[in-house]
């Protein structure tokens, strides 16, 4: 008998958020008001230290769904305050890619 491991779901891409970006945007978002940490949280529908934490310097990285949801409430694209964190390839993978070039 032989035991499958299931299949590991797609990993969501990390986006970077720049934190003094993000504040100057939270003090006039698209509306002209002001948004809190925990206003923002609330609507972006995530948790509340996922804001502390960037603001607070403890993260930086995202994925994807969080940083959509935070420009939304903003009001500014995703590529304006987020940058994409490109992830790591195996190593043989990157080393075969090159020697086929």
């Amino acid at each position: 008998m032989t035991t499958s491991i299931p299949a590991q779901p797609a990993q969501e891409p990390l986006f970077e958020v720049d934190i003094e970006l993000l504040e100057r945007l939270m003090r006039r978002t698209k509306t002209g008001a002001a948004v809190k940490g925990r206003e923002l949280t609330a609507r972006a529908g995530i948790a509340h230290g996922t804001i502390s934490n960037l603001l607070n310097g403890v993260r930086e990285n995202v994925q994807a769904s969080t940083a959509a949801a935070i420009c939304d409430v903003i009001g500014v694209e995703l590529l304006v305050l987020c940058i994409p964190v490109e992830r790591l390839e195996p190593a043989t993978a990157r080393l075969t890619e090159l020697s086929a070039a």
